[in-house]
């Protein structure tokens, strides 16, 4: 079904808050005076870069307007694609020079993608995304954040998902998964039940959409819970929280 884009608006709000959060890490850990550092971003399915704006941005910006995310996406003609969003984020925080490795298979989403660059600097690949993501976890040094969105007609996408986010989880490098709530294969309560990680689901008609945490970027959920409801009533759902069963319950977030 047809979410009419409130399923990015979701994701993408998620992930500036994230992204945010675990860029502050950086510069309060290696960030020395007057020295720019670099912070690395992986995205596992980019698209050209550029993405239809959804018909209730208009509103969930001005529900959200003192978010770095609602300030990143702008009011411009083309809504940002992820990638494209976490530069300008990055760009904004300041000390941080912003680079990117970024996937798709699509040829022409790379074509288009090579066009849309805005500043820092950006790897292209075209690989299946769970090979592409193993290639880069080899390479070092690691990301600092890692954004898997499975293509919604990858098979493989939701179960290999919630592998990719226990291997994140058990390496320590922030990120950022989206699931569908109920696509068979999926299986996001196995995953949360491992990890000990609460999955952020989008709920209504048409809206099933997931999100999970982890990696040190699921600190940022407590703060953005309270603008999380507010959102998901602006779309026309509202938010779950999916906890993990027990044991995992005595140490989720």
């Amino acid at each position: 079904m047809d979410s009419g884009g409130t399923d990015i608006i979701w994701n993408q709000f998620i992930l500036g808050a994230a992204l945010t959060r675990a860029a502050r890490r950086v510069l309060e850990r290696d960030g020395e005076e007057g020295e720019e550092i670099r912070f690395s971003y992986a995205d596992t399915h980019a698209g050209g870069g550029g993405l239809p704006v959804p018909a209730l941005l208009p509103v969930a910006r001005k529900a959200l307007a003192s978010s770095a995310w609602a300030a990143a996406v702008g009011a411009g003609d083309v809504h940002p694609g992820s990638w494209v969003l976490a530069g300008r984020l990055i760009a904004a925080l300041g000390g941080l020079a912003f680079e990117a490795d970024v996937n798709d298979l699509d040829p022409a989403a790379i074509t288009a993608a090579k066009a849309s660059r805005e500043g820092g600097w950006v790897r292209f690949w075209s690989h299946d995304w769970f090979l592409f993501l193993r290639n880069r976890l080899a390479m070092e040094p690691r990301p600092h954040f890692v954004f898997i969105d499975p293509p919604p007609d990858d098979p493989r996408g939701p179960g290999y998902a919630m592998d990719a986010a226990i291997l994140l989880d058990t390496l320590g490098l922030p990120y950022m998964v989206t699931y569908a709530v109920d696509t068979p294969g999926a299986q996001p309560q196995e995953a949360i039940d491992q990890i000990g990680r609460s999955g952020l689901e989008l709920r209504g008609a048409g809206l099933e959409r997931g999100v999970l945490l982890g990696g040190g970027a699921e600190t940022v959920v407590l703060d953005i819970l309270s603008d999380l409801r507010n959102l998901a009533e602006v779309l026309g759902g509202e938010l779950s929280v999916r906890l993990p069963r027990a044991p995992a319950d005595d140490y989720c977030i």
